[in-house]
């Protein structure tokens, strides 16, 4: 007897097994009884005044919002950082990634202060429901005010911080830019507003400008995005504010994204929620279709967005209530797209659906064993995983393992460390209804996207798991219909 068929079984148990597990808690919440965290508080100011009062630089937790706003806010070293949160329907707490300070215990309401003396970024999250890489989590950059260091040169102008979170009834949106590493010389920057789910003279004003600094001047410069409020109902929409056409000094980090969340509250009588059950599956080499389950009887249209990979979502049709399917056509040839949907009434707009991915038919050529593919059921099947363990760091191609006794399976690492995450298994059903299936489980939260490809006729099947879910084990047996 060899242990490799004994290696498969008990990786195949394990994974399903710990998919199972992580599932529960997904169900139950983050915030289940079983989980530890700091009960007292620590690496706080002392005496930090109620409703953060008078602190400048300030953190708020609203109501049932599940999100910092902001989410990312910039200080000067010295300057005191305050987060408050009262008659909450959820418990919250703050917690430093580097575990170097905690406002304690989760509770409805609490105000926690932090004065940061060093220079540098540091990353905040609640526990209850959030992480380091996704959900409710946060980042105070602290700048460096002593003009110690290298200042020879024109420097660089950037955003800071990169992305930002406003109640929707804030006003205005503060944008800071700095011109860092340098002052000689008289620097000009251009800046812009640009719209994404967020829509200009709806959601915000654009605004256009030039900042200047004279020479020998450096240091933050801001300039004020108004925010309009509404009664709709919606989900968080987005917009970007972008810089172009430095003068004298290097342009650094361009791009700010803005997230703007809403701040009303659903009426009475509406039964609004987001369509369910979104699948994407390929139709042809330029075709794409979607079905879903709407559930929501007070939507009066379902608004489709599509992106690719490293992209953005954008609107791609609207259709009637009622609708359950949507071919999406045009398409390139063996390209992987993602889908969304989300229902509009008149109390505004339902969240959005789960991401569904799907492929439009690829190539017909052999398997490469070469590269970070498996060749699962003698190569009549390519498949590849990738993965990002945040939303900022490129996509990596998951390390293989290839199970010689169990040619329909193997295993993947999402991991620096080459730990065993995936495991990936093709479902001969052929004689029981002439198809071939797939199944896979996974122990990681982390975003990954599966691609299987039949090579016999370059159908390609995908699955998308977004940054914070920890996916249930997956079985489709209907995802290719060549026999044999």
């Amino acid at each position: 007897m060899t242990y490799r068929p004994i290696l498969t079984v008990l990786a195949l148990g394990f994974l399903l097994a710990a998919a199972a597990a992580a599932q529960h808690e997904a169900t139950h919440g983050m915030g289940s009884p079983t989980k530890d965290y700091d009960d007292r508080p620590g690496g706080g100011d002392p005496n930090t005044p109620a409703g953060c009062a008078g602190v400048q630089a300030k953190i708020t937790i609203s109501g049932g919002a599940m999100a910092f706003a902001p989410s990312a806010i910039t200080v000067d070293a010295g300057q005191p950082v305050c987060w408050t949160w009262s008659a909450t329907a959820d418990t919250h707490n703050i917690k430093a990634d580097d575990d170097s300070f905690t406002s304690g215990a989760p509770s409805n309401e609490g105000n926690f202060q932090r004065t940061f003396n060093t220079p540098g970024t540091f990353g905040f999250h609640c526990q209850v429901h959030g992480s380091p890489t996704g959900g409710m989590h946060g980042t105070v950059v602290v700048r460096d005010t002593t003009g110690g260091g290298e200042d020879s040169g024109p420097g660089t102008v950037e955003l800071a911080p990169t992305a930002y979170t406003v109640n929707e009834n804030a006003g205005v949106l503060t944008v800071t830019v700095e011109r860092v590493g340098g002052s000689d010389g008289v620097a000009t920057v251009k800046f812009a507003t640009a719209p994404g789910t967020a829509k200009v003279g709806k959601d915000f004003n654009t605004r256009t400008g030039t900042l200047r600094w004279e020479s020998g001047e450096k240091g933050p410069k801001t300039f004020d995005v108004t925010i309009k409020n509404d009664t709709a109902i919606e989900p968080d929409e987005t917009f970007s504010v972008k810089l172009s056409k430095a003068t004298r000094s290097t342009l650094g980090a361009g791009t700010a994204a803005v997230t703007i969340h809403d701040d009303d509250a659903p009426s009475c009588s509406s039964a609004f929620f987001a369509p369910s059950k979104l699948r994407a599956a390929g139709r042809s080499s330029g075709e794409i279709h979607l079905t879903w389950s709407e559930e929501s009887s007070a939507a009066n249209a379902l608004k489709i967005e599509r992106r690719q990979a490293g992209g953005e979502f954008r609107e791609i049709a609207t259709v009637a209530p009622g609708v359950e399917s949507f071919t999406d056509s045009g398409l390139s040839e063996g390209a992987v797209f993602q889908y969304r949907i989300r229902a509009e009434g008149s109390d505004g707009a339902a969240a959005f659906s789960a991401i569904a991915a799907g492929a439009t038919d690829g190539s017909t050529a052999a398997c490469d064993d070469t590269g970070k593919a498996l060749c699962l059921n003698n190569g009549r099947f390519e498949a590849t995983v990738e993965w990002r363990s945040s939303g900022a760091e490129p996509r990596r191609e998951a390390k293989r393992m290839m199970l010689n006794d169990a040619p329909s399976s193997g295993l993947f690492s999402l991991s620096p460390r080459e730990d065993l995450q995936l495991l990936l298994n093709i479902v001969d059903g052929c004689a029981a209804h002439g198809r071939y299936g797939l199944s896979l489980a996974a122990v990681t939260d982390e975003e990954f996207t599966v691609k299987v490809r039949d090579t016999q006729t370059g159908r390609t099947w995908v699955y998308y798991n977004p940054a914070g879910n920890a996916p249930a084990p997956v079985r489709d047996l209907d995802a290719f219909d060549s026999c044999p």
